[in-house]
């Protein structure tokens, strides 16, 4: 069944959303601490609780969509994310807001898992490559607009960004009469998932690769602020284009994915973003100005923009439409994963210098670079 132009606006407008989660609340997470009377690490769980509950929820998600489709997932998806993030605009609780972002999160692995599986389903060939890049898109370009919106909300009470989040409600409704049902043959639905990961060990290589992207992306944003600062460059505003120059860039890449792809195979794309990245991380380590950093975060960014599209086309074209709920889950459950543990993994380098953090992950693009290239020979 073919989806029409509301349909795609339908699922790019949700898209933003899933970055939304988070980002909009970052501007006001320091209004929000003096507001709860809370500590910094306990107001940071307010915008990291969701991603914990996505990567555990996910494969859920993921069995419920096989099994009845995508379109209810995806409603429920929507009406959840408006009623637990906007119940924020009330809440006074600092337990009881931690609650809410926790469905929120569930709503968030809903709505993300749909969205994938939505666009393999709906679309096919060169469209579908298109599609999937638009949606990368409207991921990064969301995470541009939301937390503007959340900082000027947040000049009135650190209340009102909450209220953004009942933008899914009305989404939801929107879904239910546009969003077409994809039916599928009962005999395709035969075989446990298990015999799907035997059949098909490259699925091990792209959850790995979902889980780099999202480690290296939280690495910049982790660390990039306090080397920065290492080099008097401490005014928020300036770090904040750090993070929108890898932003834009990456959005712009993606709205060209499905170019892209029409010219290179997913192997090759692959090798292209662990050479970009092993120069990016690289010349982080070793910058000495501003404007060095900022071409290597662009070149992070634009490097993101390809491998984010091309690994959830990717693993969802690899199986059979029966199998993509969950197999797309696992994919969202390591990529949260990444970026849970990215702190955890780079936290001790960290301690003996903020160079080190970058180097090290160039070092590890460059070696899973040199494998690539060999396995390509062989």
């Amino acid at each position: 069944m073919k989806a029409n132009r509301v349909t795609l606006w339908i699922i790019l407008a949700s898209a933003t959303l899933t970055v939304m989660a988070g980002s909009i609340l970052a501007p006001v997470l320091n209004l929000i601490r003096e507001g709860l009377g809370v500590g910094t690490a306990s107001a940071g769980l307010i915008i990291t609780t969701h991603a914990l509950f996505v990567a555990l929820f996910s494969p859920l998600i993921g069995s419920i969509i096989d099994k009845i489709g995508v379109k209810k997932p995806f409603i429920f998806g929507l009406v959840l994310y408006g009623a637990a993030g906007g119940s924020g605009l009330f809440i006074t609780s600092y337990w009881v807001l931690i609650i809410s972002r926790a469905l929120l999160g569930i709503g968030v692995a809903a709505v993300l898992n749909s969205i994938t599986v939505m666009i393999l389903n709906l679309y096919t060939g060169e469209e579908r490559n298109k599609i999937m890049g638009r949606r990368g898109s409207a991921n990064t370009f969301g995470g541009i607009i939301w937390p503007l919106i959340g900082g000027i909300l947040g000049g009135f009470s650190w209340h009102l960004p909450f209220a953004v989040y009942f933008v899914g409600i009305p989404l939801g409704f929107c879904a239910l009469i546009t969003v077409p049902e994809i039916h599928r043959e009962l005999k395709e639905s035969s075989g446990p998932v298990l015999k799907v990961f035997r059949e098909n060990p490259i699925l091990f290589v792209i959850y790995s690769l979902f889980f780099l992207v999202m480690a290296l992306v939280t690495s910049i944003v982790v660390f990039l602020p306090p080397l920065l600062g290492e080099m008097s460059i401490s005014n928020p505003v300036y770090i904040s284009l750090f993070i929108i120059i890898m932003s834009f860039s990456a959005g712009v890449t993606s709205f060209m994915y499905g170019r892209i792809k029409s010219k290179l195979s997913y192997r090759m794309i692959v090798l292209i973003v662990l050479a970009l990245w092993t120069v990016a991380f690289t010349t982080i380590s070793q910058g000495s100005s501003g404007l060095v950093i900022a071409a290597a975060v662009a070149l992070f960014g634009i490097g993101g923009g390809m491998i984010s599209p091309a690994v959830m086309v990717w693993a969802g074209e690899t199986v059979a439409i029966s199998f993509r709920g969950r197999i797309v889950s696992y994919l969202a459950t390591f990529g949260y994963i990444g970026q849970f543990m990215s702190p955890v993994i780079f936290g001790p380098v960290a301690v003996h210098g903020l160079t080190g953090v970058f180097l090290a992950g160039g070092g590890v693009c460059a070696v899973l670079l040199v494998l690539g290239l060999i396995s390509m020979r062989r």
